[in-house]
Parts: C-alpha cells; structure tokens; sequence
C-alpha cells in the first residue's frame, strides 16, 4: 500500500536529548526568577523556531554535527550556571581562595587531615528527602574555630557529583568572603535545628514534567540556625530551595536561596 505521507525530519537523539534537558533548566531558573522571562521567552521561541531541522540535515549530518551541537548546548548552560554562582559568591579581590600555607610536618607528626564537621557527611540514601535535609545541615553548619571557609566549602561540594558545574552551585549558598571574615573575628559557631524539606506547587509540576531529569525531586527546605557570637546568641529562621537527582542513589542537582510558592 502507498500513501503521500513522509516522515518529518527530526534531529538526531543526542541533539533532542540536550535541547529537553536544556529546557527543563530554563523552566527551573525562570521560576526561581533566576532567568529574567522575557530572556527565558528569546531562549524557548529559538528552540521552537529549531525544532524541525531543514530536509535533508537528518541524513547528510556527519558524527561530528551531532556530537558538537549538543556539547555547545551543554557548554552554554554551565556557562550560565557559573555566571550565577560567580554572582552569588559576590567574593572579593584578593578572597577567591584561601592563601596558599605551608605547613611544616615535623617527624613523627602525622599530617594534618582537612576538618569535616560530622553534620557536613554526604549521606548515601535513596530518600530525596533525607537528601535535602542533609544538605540543609550542611550548609547552615559551622564553627569558625575548627575550620576555615574552604574546609566548609569542600565539605559541601561533595554533596555533588564532581562532573559539570554542580559542586559550584552547591556551596553558592554557604557566606561570602567578607561575611566569612566577619564570623571569624567573631568566633562565630552555629547548628541547625527543626530541618525540613517539602515541595510545592510549582515543584510538583517540574517534577512530573517529561522534560525533567530521570529521577529529579525539588524541595524548600527550611529549618532554624542558632548561631553564636561572642557571648551572642541568636536565632535565624533560614530557607532554600534545592534540586535533587536520584538514580536511585541521591546526589546534589542545583539550589537557589529563592523559594517557590
């Protein structure tokens, strides 16, 4: 049997695969008002304008066309994302990293191990959930006194596979240079209590949404940090929203202190 019908060109999986997940990221960083939307809207109207390659691009494509295409997407994404953890940071001149020390091991001296606070442990679940709040501890953690920033910093970019820009992201919550400076000279300390991850409307929806990562869950996550300086104690009511990918085992995805309703 004949019919006139002809199959629409399509482009190649990898290229399909890189558009949906770069629009997922799209959706993420415009809800969290992250991305401007009249930004965001240029980005989707391109996508929508490139669906469709021209006749003939599906056939003639070499392995090179479809192998760069998607790693300039990717490229482009943790471009953006690094532009936003760099804002984040908002670290001075002079403080992007912690100044080079030697330390001298006399014999018979062990050498001195990085400091790991016992709440700053990733944890190996399954549970998004017990994920989140995990992370929450971490980042709302600390005791000037046992650590400098770049132990806290280390500590809580483990919560993240080390591929990509994710590790970046997960410590963009954690104090800046000059706040760091300030808790210092304050011998500042704090713990996290009343830890809780929910999700939301607006969560939900991205969640279940087709374009959304293999296994990715959002969550707010919101508890109490009790921070001491001083003599001064005080009390920080602090909230979040985080990503979590589970494949089953869970691992960072991204984070924002803006909340969605």
């Amino acid at each position: 049997m004949t019919h006139n019908q002809y199959d629409v060109p399509r482009h190649h999986w990898l290229i399909r695969y890189y558009r949906a997940q770069l629009k997922f990221e799209l959706r993420v960083l415009t809800a969290l008002r992250i991305i401007p939307p009249p930004i965001a809207a240029a980005v989707f109207a391109w996508l929508r304008r490139t669906e469709v390659p021209k006749r003939g691009t599906t056939v003639n494509q070499s392995i090179r066309s479809k192998i760069v295409i998607p790693i300039v997407i990717l490229l482009g994404v943790t471009a953006l994302i690094l532009a936003l953890v760099a804002r984040w940071q908002n670290s001075p001149d002079g403080h992007t990293s912690t100044p080079n020390v030697e330390v001298t091991v006399l014999p018979g001296q062990a050498e001195p191990a990085a400091v790991r606070l016992d709440v700053w442990k990733r944890p190996t679940t399954t549970d998004p959930q017990e994920f989140a709040i995990a992370y929450a501890r971490a980042i709302w953690t600390y005791d000037t006194s046992r650590h400098d920033l770049t132990d806290w910093q280390d500590a809580v970019s483990m919560f993240a596979d080390p591929p990509g820009a994710a590790p970046q992201v997960a410590k963009s919550l954690l104090p800046s240079w000059t706040e760091w400076d300030q808790l210092e000279l304050r011998k500042a300390h704090a713990v996290a209590s009343d830890v809780t991850a929910s999700t939301t409307p607006q969560l939900e929806k991205l969640q279940h949404a087709s374009y959304a990562p293999r296994g990715w869950h959002g969550f707010v996550i919101r508890g109490v940090q009790t921070t001491v300086l001083d003599t001064e104690t005080t009390t920080f009511r602090r909230q979040a929203t985080v990503g979590i990918v589970c494949t089953p085992v869970c691992k960072f995805w991204s984070a924002s202190a803006l909340v969605l309703p």
